[in-house]
Parts: structure tokens; sequence; C-alpha cells
């Protein structure tokens, strides 16, 4: 990514300090001011166009085939050598590239199947990728089958009767840690070409999906009976990662930092005990974290203290 650079001191001590609208809001430290940029700098083309041949390129297009997409849809002339260079740029975000020749060899059909669901009113877009899901089958083969199954396994009475996770708010304890990763980079990249505010959430899943090495599933359906209480709970998590041997719950919210942490902890427990419930998986092989395009804050949820309420 380029260096952002203070357009009025031109100095490079600068720190993001959310977003305005569309907007990325940075402030210079040595000036004392603050000014916003959109998109990625010096480019010839627009993030959008930059980001969606990358991720045609990633679900198995050729090069020219790409560039042809993008062209077409965007009413541009990219040549195949601008989406290479783009290709090389960012290939320390986009990691799928170092998995994309032997997927491309092995899988010719189509990688990403999307079924919709319907639930409370909300249609949930539920998507997995064939051949990242089918690596990890050797260490989660319960996983790999609830994720294959779930277009003939989600019970929808479930999900009109249930209680959604978010609405069911634990008395719950965690010790978190918070730093700047993987997914923070991944999630900038991808809105720089979100102009829409209501997309953020699609479009960092969808590029994530397609542009991660280690992103599996987005838009997950989980749901369990919960005894104690009498009802059930169900909900649809945002995205799924496998990597180091963990299974990773992921939560983008958009101002991760002002975020309810008892809320969102409680709604990420509810995900995690859920899907461990479901693949019989141990609850210690799971991670769970929210995240925006700044800050990603991540907790142990076998080591959380946890009380229901009634």
């Amino acid at each position: 990514m380029n260096e952002t650079i203070c357009p009025d001191c031109r100095g490079k001590n600068i720190i993001q300090y959310g977003r305005r609208n569309t907007k990325q809001v940075f402030f210079c430290k040595d000036c004392k001011k603050k000014f916003a940029t959109s998109g990625l700098k010096h480019k010839t083309y627009s993030p959008k166009v930059i980001t969606n041949a990358i991720t045609y390129y990633n679900l198995g297009k050729t090069l020219e085939e790409s560039v042809n997409q993008v062209n077409k849809r965007f009413k541009v002339h990219v040549s195949k050598s601008s989406l290479h260079s783009w290709i090389a740029e960012f290939s320390d975000i986009c990691t799928y590239k170092n998995l994309r020749s032997d997927i491309v060899k092995k899988y010719k059909h189509q990688i990403i199947p999307e079924y919709s669901f319907l639930h409370n009113g909300l249609t949930y877009n539920f998507r997995y990728h064939i051949p990242k899901v089918e690596r990890i089958n050797g260490s989660f083969h319960n996983l790999v089958s609830y994720l294959k199954d779930m277009d003939n396994n989600c019970p929808s009475k479930i999900f009109q009767q249930g209680k959604r996770c978010s609405q069911h708010q634990l008395d719950i304890k965690i010790s978190k840690s918070d730093y700047y990763n993987h997914a923070c980079r991944l999630a900038a990249l991808a809105l720089t070409a979100c102009t829409n505010n209501k997309k953020r959430h699609e479009t960092v899943e969808t590029f994530m999906l397609c542009n991660d090495s280690s992103t599996i599933a987005c838009e997950i359906p989980v749901w369990f009976w919960e005894k104690n209480l009498d009802w059930s709970i169900c909900g649809h998590i945002d995205i799924l990662q496998v990597r180091k041997g963990r299974i990773y719950i992921l939560d983008f919210k958009p101002n991760a930092h002002k975020e309810n942490e008892r809320k969102v902890a409680s709604q990420l427990f509810h995900y995690a005990s859920g899907l461990s419930f479901r693949t019989d998986i141990p609850l210690s092989k799971f991670r769970c974290a929210w995240f925006d395009e700044h800050i990603y804050y991540e907790f142990d949820p076998n080591l959380a203290m946890v009380k229901l309420k009634g």
C-alpha cells in the first residue's frame, strides 16, 4: 500500500482517525491537522477496478478473462500487464495467490457456491470456498461436512422462532488482546472500493473470501438449543477462518473500538458455542474476534467467564 503523506506539511507522522462517510480520515501529528482521502493513491484506475480485477483472477479466471470482465463492467481499458502488476503489489495482502496455481489445476467448476436464507425477514447469503474448505478436511472433517450440508440441513423454523445471538446478552467476562493484523489489512484494501456504507459488510466478506488464504466461509448459519433456558439460539457468523490449527470466528464491526465489549463478546461466544456443539469440535479449538480496518480484538471463548441470564 502507498505511504500516506499530509497534504499540508508533507509530513509522514500520520495516524488513521476514523471514517467520514466513505472516506478515510487521517490525523497528522506534526501539524495537528486532519484530512480525508478515499481510494488508492497514485493509481490510474479506481479502487473498484483494481480490487475487482484481482478478485476475478483469484476466482480462477485467466489474466485475459479477468481484464475483459473488468473492462466490460467498468467501461475501462485495463491491460494484462496492469493486472499482473496489481497482483504482485498486493500479494502480501491477497495471500490466496499462494494457493491459486494448485487450485486452478484441480478445480474447473464454480469454487464458491452461494445459498440465500431468509431468516427473520432478512436475507443472508451463505457462501463457502470449496477448495479452501477441502484443504482442512483432514483436521476439521466435521466442520467441512457442516458447511457442505448446510443447504439441506439448515432448520429455517428455528431461525424464524429462535432468539438471535445478538439479542441475548450474556453476563460474560473475557481477556482480550488487541492489535492491527492481517484481517485489518484485508478490510482496509476492500473498503477502498466501497462507496456505500450499507455494503461494507458484504464488501469485506466477499473480498476476504476470494482473496485471503485462511477465510473459508461467510454468513454461516449456526444454531443450538439452550436447555437451561428452554429456548433456541441462532445467528449468522460473518467470517470463518482456519489458520494455525484453530477455527476463527470473526465479526466485522465498523468502528470496532466503539463496540460494547460485553455485547459483542456475548454474541461471538454464542457463535463459538453453537458451532462447537454442531460440529463436535472442542471449544478450545476456537478463537473469537471482532475487527475493522484499524483494530482487531481477539479472545479465547474457552477461557471466558459466563453466567446465563434468565
